[in-house]
């Protein structure tokens, strides 16, 4: 077992839980129940009680977002790519991209209750707010965009977006989609319920990962630069105006990004760099590098912690001040004709169920 070290505070110190002390303590971790209560409070804070951790090689642990307790854990079999929650968080979906699989999860018990093969390699994955569909980023004679009903579970429509399209994600209304053509340095915006292409707009480089502020009035994009020295950028996009209108160098790699409910922090994963970028948005300067080593990173609508996927672990972070609030240890997983035994959980991702209460009219 071990914790993750950090360049901000850490308030309470780090809460460490291992699969034996989950099974006698308390949903409310030690740590919190002896001293002062958490600096944010679940209950006002966030709207998601669970993280739902995924695994590289397609592996789900569902995560009390307060004490860490594994709720169930899932096994799809296949490489994950992007992960989306249904909006009341009964239903995870998983996307084994490299298959062109996406696999339908029962939050509660771990089972695959569905699967859906689409025959085309998949990316990344967003839901709307009132879960009427499915968002899968993918590769198909150029960049497309899945279109999944998730109440029958099927394919509707495959949306034409541009070249090796990545990241996708949508405004807090559900109305405009926006995705990350990687081969082609670009981020189109969709028009959600018409399935039409409404804007394309340049911002060099290979954007990878996409969030929106929670105004939905900027689109932060993670660019990857390629070169003698690769560096990563965070393009910032003026949503209105459909234009980018800054860029911040923050390191390498540029991994899964993620914005704070006030809309005054951005968090990038520096994917090769094994660390984890803080951006101020109202200046658009770096503020600090976190030694984290986070493959992936993502916070709940209207929650200010941050979560970071770190391999064998979920780490806590306050997004007012990056103080260190829990490690969460995850389950050890078993990988069937590779070694039969249990190994390391590898977190490569964190996903939230969608803000219902944000949907559009």
């Amino acid at each position: 077992m071990w914790a993750q070290s950090t360049g901000g505070p850490r308030r309470f110190g780090t809460a460490v839980f291992s699969l034996a002390a989950l099974v006698v303590v308390s949903a409310v971790p030690a740590a919190f129940a002896e001293g002062p209560p958490p600096a944010v409070d679940p209950a006002s804070s966030g709207r998601s009680p669970h993280a739902y951790v995924v695994g590289r090689e397609g592996q789900v642990q569902v995560v009390d977002t307060v004490g860490g307790k594994v709720l169930a854990t899932a096994s799809t079999g296949g490489r994950t790519t992007g992960a989306a929650v249904a909006p009341d968080g009964r239903l995870v979906y998983v996307v084994n991209g490299w298959t062109g699989v996406i696999s339908a999860i029962d939050s509660a018990t771990g089972a695959v209750v569905d699967r859906l093969s689409t025959g085309i390699q998949l990316a990344q994955a967003v839901m709307t707010p009132d879960g009427a569909r499915l968002y899968v980023t993918g590769a198909s004679d150029g960049g497309v965009i899945a279109v999944v009903d998730p109440r029958k579970f099927h394919l509707t429509a495959l949306i034409r977006v541009g070249g090796q399209v990545q990241g996708i994600t949508i405004s807090p209304d559900g109305r405009l989609l926006y995705v990350a053509g990687s081969q082609d340095g670009t981020v189109t915006v969709v028009d959600a319920r018409t399935l039409t292409r409404q804007a394309v707009i340049e911002v060099g480089g290979m954007p990878q990962h996409l969030a929106v502020s929670p105004d939905g009035r900027t689109v932060y994009a993670s660019v990857l630069h390629l070169g003698r020295e690769p560096r990563a950028t965070l393009a910032v996009i003026d949503a209105q105006a459909r234009e980018v209108v800054g860029s911040v160098e923050v390191g390498r790699g540029a991994g899964a990004v993620a914005v704070t409910p006030d809309g005054t922090r951005v968090y990038v994963a520096l994917t090769r760099q094994r660390a984890v970028a803080v951006v101020d948005a109202a200046t658009r300067a770096l503020l600090r590098t976190l030694p984290y080593d986070a493959r992936g990173l993502s916070n709940a609508p209207g929650d200010r912690r941050i979560f970071l996927a770190t391999g064998s672990s979920t780490t806590v972070l306050d997004g007012s001040d990056d103080a260190e609030l829990a490690t969460f240890e995850l389950e050890e997983v078993v990988l069937p004709g590779i070694t039969g035994t249990a190994t390391e959980f590898e977190a490569t991702m964190v996903a939230f169920a969608p803000d219902s209460a944000q949907r559009g009219n």
